[in-house]
């Protein structure tokens, strides 16, 4: 039996930039489970493949494709199933990713034939067990692991049509993250050329926990596992990062900086096992500017970019968002940080009541606090999150490409679409000529960078008038 995983490309303005393309930690769970289930497999991730899907199609001839992503590649995933189906309608689709398990009636499609929402490797390769039976692919007498025999209402976390045609969610479960193999990362080294992070060449990821133990009203992170936030075995952690053969990681958890305790702990075994490493992570800024200690201790031992949460520079926003910090911690985060060999990287939303003062206050922050990495994402209400329902019934698009936070997806408050358009890209454009002066982004064409940038925004800004 033979799966194919796909990873489809970012229909993102910035995708031509390729310096934050990250390695594709998701297939490589399965295709080791799939692997150790004595299953072939072959994964195409488009950010290092870039033949036509219908060609790695053909030259495999799968009997299963299970396709990846996010919200902006919702409809290229429907797309890839639906060429699936007209190369071969006999060839089993699955769907999945975090926009499935927490959008999953999106993808009640013809096309589609099961949505797998588990964060479970298990559950995946029970799907693929059960289509292999039904196909008459595999025999049960010779199936390695019986465990992995189930009927379809007892595999945790699936969505699948009855034979009538409707579609049935099975109960999600939330899982204990320490089931999940060690990644087999044949792929990624492979092609490790691809994946990178800013100025961190060869890029590997590695997972810590699943979800977020926090209730920001704009994140889908803490819907994640069922709501569930659980943290992973350190000892399975630093297993993992002494057989990881690159020198860049980035921890991909929602926030690593949670667990004062499991932080110290991590830093000391790191030591004991003299891994030499550099590292990038998300954090909150709240816990930075109350542990300067730990945030020292994480630079020493190779953290390099600390990606911040601040939202916003004025408590009011913070409070809407339910974020739970205030702007005296994004502005001590930054000094904590500074303090350090690390950068901090902040990540900032510019919301939907900003006027051309809003956009000169937040430059002007940005810069009296000597913050020289920073990214502004456009307001967008995530589908799923508390904050979609509040603005679902004022969304001005219905093209999920549209939620790259580059777009406004709900009318300005203040000012029209064209001018936030304009303000916005000034501000970026502002922001990247301060920090190339600064010496950063030395890696990036910069007069490319703004014109593409500026030919995208403009281009908003006028069609949008």
């Amino acid at each position: 039996m033979k799966i194919l995983l796909v990873r489809p490309g970012a229909p993102n303005v910035l995708s031509f930039t390729n310096i934050l393309d990250s390695e594709p930690l998701e297939l490589e769970y399965l295709h080791t489970g799939l692997k150790d289930a004595g299953y072939d497999d072959m994964i195409y991730d488009y950010i290092c493949q870039k033949k036509p899907f219908r060609q790695v199609l053909k030259g495999y001839e799968p009997d299963i494709v299970a396709i990846t992503g996010y919200i902006t590649q919702e409809n290229m995933m429907k797309k890839f199933c639906r060429q699936v189906k007209k190369y071969n309608s006999q060839i089993a689709t699955i769907v999945g990713g975090v926009h499935a398990q927490i959008n999953t009636k999106v993808f009640y499609t013809d096309s589609i034939d099961y949505i797998a929402r588990s964060e479970s490797v298990d559950a995946f390769v029970e799907i693929v067990t059960y289509i292999g039976i039904e196909k008459g692919i595999l025999d049960k007498a010779d199936i390695i692991n019986t465990n992995l025999i189930k009927n379809l209402s007892d595999i945790n976390g699936l969505c699948y049509k009855t034979c009538t045609g409707e579609w049935k969610n099975n109960p999600m479960i939330p899982i204990d993250i320490n089931g999940l193999p060690i990644p087999d990362r044949s792929f990624f080294y492979e092609n490790r050329k691809h994946f990178r992070y800013l100025d961190l060449i060869e890029t590997a990821n590695i997972k810590t926990s699943l979800s977020c133990p926090y209730d920001c009203k704009f994140c889908y992170c803490t819907l994640l596992n069922h709501g569930k936030y659980r943290e992973r075995d350190l000892n399975l952690v630093i297993e993992e990062l002494k057989g990881i053969e690159v020198q860049n990681i980035t921890i991909s958890d929602d926030d690593f900086l949670v667990n004062e305790k499991r932080l110290r702990d991590f830093v000391r075994l790191v030591r004991e096992n003299n891994i030499k490493k550099t590292y990038v992570c998300y954090g909150r800024a709240d816990f930075i500017a109350s542990h300067p200690d730990i945030i020292k201790e994480l630079a020493d031992i190779g953290f390099k970019y600390f990606l911040v949460g601040l939202e916003a520079i004025n408590d009011d926003e913070l409070n809407d968002y339910n974020k739970g910090t205030k702007e005296e911690h994004n502005a001590k985060a930054i000094e904590v940080i500074n303090a350090t060999s690390a950068q901090c990287i902040g990540l900032m939303i510019i919301g939907l009541s900003a006027t051309k003062k809003d956009f000169d206050d937040l430059y002007n922050w940005i810069v009296r606090h000597e913050l020289i990495h920073v990214t502004i994402s456009i307001f967008t209400p995530i589908p799923g999150t508390q904050l979609y329902e509040e603005y679902k019934d004022k969304l001005i698009t219905n093209k999920v490409e549209h939620w790259d936070f580059l777009h406004l997806v709900v009318e300005p408050d203040n000012i029209s679409k064209h001018k936030f358009y304009l303000y916005y890209r000034k501000l970026i454009l502002k922001l990247y000529k301060r920090a190339r002066k600064a010496g950063m982004y030395e890696y990036l064409d910069l007069e490319y960078y703004k014109k593409m940038m500026s030919k995208f925004l403009l281009r908003k800004a006028y069609m949008d008038w």
